[in-house]
C-alpha cells in the first residue's frame, strides 16, 4: 500500500524543562521515544545513537510537532504533548517499532533492587492515511501506478546468453500536460543490474532543445525531486542501478523544461513522445556478479531446540549439524573483480521470517589458520566492495559503528558477528576471498548463520528475557543483566572488583545496627521480637551479599523475599512492643502480622509504597492498643444509679481520672529517646528517598543504620512494662472509699 500520510499524537505525563539544554539533561532520567524501521529500537547500542538524540532536537517554533522521519534509528525527548506527520514521501510501507524509555545508558538494563524514579503513562493516537488499492497514489487517490511486473513476459526472462539473463520492459508514453508518470517494478531476486533508458523520442520534442525526461528512482516508496535514491535525465545518459535490493522499485518520469522562461511559452504547444525502456539483468544456476561466475548459495532455515540455523541446501551437511564447512561452496574464479586475480566473491542469501524481529542473527567463522576472508552484510541486495550494509576485513578495519551490527571476541582466527533485531527479509552475506581456498586438501574454516535470542548470550552477565510487544503481534528479547554489569548486552562493566567489595561491605556490615533493638529486647526477655529482629538483620546481609554479586546463599527470589518479609514484620512488631497488649494478645496481633506481611512481600517486595503500608499497620496496632486501654479507663467514669454526687463533682473526678491516665502514658515512655528515635526515623526516610541507581549502596546502608537504630531508641522510650490501670489503683480505692462514706451519711 501507499501510503498517504501518517499522523500519530502522544500524551505523556512527562514534563522535561529547557529543551534548548537538552544536552546537560542527566541521560539516566531523560525520558524518550525512538522509532526503527523493521525491528525495535535500542538507542544505547552505540555512541552514534546517543549522540543523534541530543542532534534530533525538537524544531524551533514547532514543540511537540515532527515532520521527519527517516529508515535509521531517531529518538526525540518526550513531552507531554507531542504529534508526528509523515507523508508518504517520509515513510516507506513496512512495519515500524516506537519505544518509549525511562532514560537511557549502560545503566538502563542494569538490575536494582529498588526501581527508583518518576513513573510516566501515556495515551498514543495513530492515524494511517492510504489508498485501497495498493497501485493507486496522488492526493485524492486517483493516479495509477504502471505495475511492470504484470509484464506478459510474467516475469519470465527474455533472453539467456551464457547463464546471464535479460529481461525487458517497455512503455511509450506521450504527453501534452507533462503529467509526472509513476511505475513499480518489483524485483524478487538478488539482480546485476537494472538499467532504464529513454529511446526514439519525437523529433518536435527534439527540436527545442531545452527539453528533458527526468527520472527518479526510489527503493520501496514513491519518489518525487526531493526524495529519492536516484536522479537523471535519461534523454542524455541511462539510469543504471547497480545491485538493486530486492522488493518494489518505484520510478517516476517527469518531462520537463530546462528553462522556466520557455516552460510557459511551449509547454501547450508541445506534446514530448518516448520509450521508455527497462532491462533487468540477473545471473541464473546460482551464480552471481563477475560475468555470472561466482557461486552463491540459498541458506534454508532449519529448527534446531531454540533456535533457527541456517544450512546450505545441498553439499555434506550432516542433519544434526549447526554449521558447515565454507571451502567446499567457495567460488573459484576471480574474473572481473578489479582488485587483483587471486580474489573471488561467495555469496550465501538467507530469509528471515515475519515475527522474528525481536531476535538477533549470529554470524560465526572460526578457523584453525588465520582467517582470508573479507565479510559484508547487506539487507535485500548483493554487497560489493561499495555497497554493504556491514563490512569486516580484519581486526583494524571494520565498520562496527553501526548501530545494526556487533562483533564480539574477534580474532585472527575468527569472526563473531550479530545483526540486532534484524528486518525481516533478504539477508545476503559476501565473502570475498582468494580462489585457491576451495583447493585444499581439507577444510579448515567452519561457518555458524543462526537466530539467536539475546546477543552473546548477555556476556555471561545477565538472564535473557522474552516479552510480546503492546500489540501482542511479535516476540522480542533483551537482556536483563546483572548488579555490576550493563549495557543492552550486559558487557559493561559498571562496577570494579575494589567498588564491589566496598559495597559488599556497606550493605552487609551495615546490617549489624539489627543487634541493637535485638540486644535491647532480649534483655528484656521479649524472645519473639528478638528472633524477628536477628532474623531481619541476617537475610538482609545474605540478600544484600546476593544483589551484589558476592555469594547466594539461596535463590534470588528466596532471599529477596526473605528480607522484605522479616522487615516488615520487624517494623509492625516494634510498634507491637510499645503497646500495652496482654501476652496473648500479642501473640494473636504477631500472626496476623506475620500472614498479611508475607503477602505483601509475595506480591510486589519491591514496591516504595510497602513501607507506607506496613508503617500503617504498626501504627494501627499501637493506636489500638493505647485505645482499648483508653476504653478500659472509661469503665471507671461512670457511676453507680442512685449516687447522689453533683454533676460539678462528676466533671471534676472526670477530669481527674483523665488527667491520671495521660500522666500515666507519659511515665509509660522515655521522651527523650522517643525524640532520638524520630530523629534517626527522620534520616531513614531521607535516605528512602535519597536512594538512587549511582548512590544505592550508600543511601540503602544509611537506610538500614537508621531504621534499625531508631527502633533500638523506641524500644528504650518504653519505662514501665506493668498496666497503666496499676498505676491508678491507690486513688480508685481512695475514690470508692469517699463515695461509701457519703452513702453512709444519708
Amino acid at each position: 500500500m501507499l501510503y498517504l500520510q501518517q499522523i500519530s499524537s502522544l500524551t505523556t505525563g512527562v514534563t522535561v524543562k529547557n529543551l534548548e539544554h537538552i544536552d546537560k539533561y542527566p541521560k539516566m532520567k531523560l525520558p524518550i521515544i525512538c522509532f526503527h524501521f523493521g525491528g525495535p529500537p535500542l538507542p544505547d547500542v552505540s555512541n552514534t545513537a546517543i549522540e543523534d538524540l541530543v542532534l534530533n532536537d525538537l524544531p524551533s517554533g514547532s514543540v511537540g510537532d515532527i515532520q521527519n522521519l527517516q529508515n535509521e534509528e531517531q529518538c526525540y525527548p518526550l513531552q507531554e504533548m507531542m504529534t508526528f506527520k509523515l507523508s508518504s514521501l517520509q515513510i516507506t510501507p513496512g512495519v515500524y517499532y516506537i519505544g518509549l524509555f525511562n532514560g537511557f545508558g549502560p545503566i538502563r538494563t542494569q538490575s536494582k533492587m529498588i526501581n527508583r524514579g518518576s513513573a510516566y503513562s501515556f495515551t498514543a493516537n495513530i492515524t494511517v492515511e492510504g489508498c485501497l488499492n495498493p497501485r493507486m497514489w496522488g492526493e485524492y487517490c486517483n493516479r495509477a501506478v504502471d505495475d511492470l511486473s504484470m509484464e506478459q513476459s510474467n516475469g519470465r526472462y527474455n533472453e539467456i546468453v551464457e547463464s546471464i539473463a535479460y529481461r525487458n520492459y517497455s512503455r511509450t508514453i506521450c504527453r501534452q500536460k507533462f503529467d509526472v508518470d509513476a511505475y513499480a517494478l518489483t524485483v524478487m531476486e538478488p539482480v546485476q543490474q537494472v538499467r532504464i533508458t529513454a529511446k526514439n523520442i519525437s523529433e518536435a520534442s527534439r527540436n527545442s532543445r531545452e527539453f528533458s525526461i527526468m527520472l527518479y528512482a526510489r527503493y520501496n516508496a514513491l519518489p518525487d525531486k526531493i526524495s529519492h535514491d536516484y536522479a537523471t535525465d535519461i534523454s542524455e545518459d541511462p539510469l543504471v542501478i547497480q545491485l538493486p535490493r530486492a522488493g518494489v522499485w518505484y520510478f517516476a518520469i517527469e518531462p520537463v523544461f530546462k528553462s522556466n522562461v520557455q516552460q510557459g511559452m511551449q509547454k501547450g504547444n508541445i506534446e514530448p513522445c518516448y520509450l521508455v525502456e527497462w532491462e533487468v539483468i540477473a545471473c541464473m544456476q546460482e551464480k552471481a556478479v563477475s560475468n555470472c561466475t561466482w557461486k552463491q548459495h540459498v541458506l534454508q532455515a532449519i529448527p534446531y531446540q531454540n533456535q533457527i540455523v541456517y544450512l546450505p541446501d545441498r553439499g555434506n551437511v550432516s542433519s544434526e549439524s549447526v554449521d558447515f564447512y565454507l571451502e567446499p561452496y567457495l567460488s573459484k574464479s576471480s574474473y572481473g573483480n578489479g582488485h587483483g586475480s587471486d580474489n573471488g566473491w561467495t555469496y550465501f542469501l538467507l530469509y528471515t521470517e515475519q515475527g522474528t524481529e525481536g531476535y538477533n542473527t549470529h554470524i560465526q567463522l572460526t578457523s584453525d589458520t588465520k582467517l582470508s576472508y573479507g565479510l559484508y552484510v547487506r539487507f535485500g541486495g548483493l554487497p560489493s566492495l561499495d555497497m554493504w550494509d556491514f563490512s569486516y576485513l580484519d581486526q583494524t578495519s571494520n565498520s562496527n559503528n553501526n548501530s545494526m551490527f556487533k562483533l564480539y571476541d574477534t580474532s585472527q582466527e575468527g569472526i563473531n558477528l550479530y545483526i540486532l533485531y534484524p528486518t525481516a527479509g533478504l539477508w545476503i552475506i559476501g565473502l570475498r576471498h582468494p580462489v585457491h581456498l576451495n583447493n585444499q586438501s581439507s577444510p579448515q574454516t567452519m561457518m555458524t548463520i543462526s537466530t539467536d535470542t539475546c546477543p552473546n548470550q548477555c556476556s555471561g552477565h545477565g538472564k535473557c528475557v522474552f516479552k510480546k510487544d503492546l500489540s501482542e503481534s511479535a516476540d522480542y528479547s533483551y537482556c536483563s543483566c546483572d548488579r555490576n554489569y550493563g549495557g543492552f548486552d550486559c558487557s559493561v562493566t559498571l562496577l570494579s572488583k575494589a567498588e564491589q567489595r566496598l559495597q559488599v561491605i556497606f550493605l552487609i556490615a551495615s546490617n549489624a545496627a539489627a543487634l541493637l533493638p535485638a540486644f535491647k529486647v532480649f534483655q528484656q526477655k521479649a524472645f519473639a521480637e528478638w528472633v524477628i529482629f536477628m532474623s531481619s538483620g541476617i537475610s538482609s546481609a545474605l540478600y544484600h551479599a546476593c544483589d551484589v554479586g558476592s555469594w547466594c546463599a539461596l535463590s534470588y527470589s528466596v532471599l529477596q523475599f526473605m528480607d522484605f518479609w522479616l522487615s516488615f514484620l520487624a517494623v509492625v512488631s516494634t510498634f507491637v512492643y510499645l503497646t500495652i497488649f496482654s501476652e496473648t494478645a500479642k501473640r494473636t496481633i504477631h500472626t496476623a502480622a506475620a500472614i498479611i506481611t508475607a503477602l505483601i512481600a509475595q506480591s510486589g517486595a519491591t514496591r516504595s509504597n510497602n513501607i507506607i503500608i506496613v508503617l500503617s499497620i504498626g501504627a494501627l496496632a499501637f493506636l489500638l492498643g493505647w485505645l482499648i486501654q483508653l476504653c478500659t479507663r472509661c469503665k471507671s467514669f461512670s457511676f453507680p444509679v442512685g449516687s447522689s454526687l453533683k454533676i460539678t463533682e462528676r466533671w471534676q473526678s472526670s477530669k481527674d481520672q483523665l488527667l491520671g491516665l495521660m500522666m500515666a502514658i507519659y511515665r509509660y515512655f522515655r521522651w527523650g529517646y522517643v525524640l532520638l528515635g524520630v530523629i534517626a526515623m527522620s534520616m531513614a526516610a531521607i535516605s528512602w528517598i535519597k536512594e538512587a541507581s549511582e548512590t544505592y549502596w550508600i543511601w540503602h546502608s544509611i537506610w538500614h543504620i537508621s531504621i534499625y537504630t531508631s527502633a533500638f531508641f523506641f524500644i528504650c522510650s518504653k519505662a514501665k512494662t506493668q498496666n497503666v490501670d496499676n498505676q491508678e489503683a491507690p486513688a480508685a480505692a481512695s475514690y470508692e472509699l469517699t463515695r461509701q462514706e457519703s452513702f453512709a451519711r444519708v
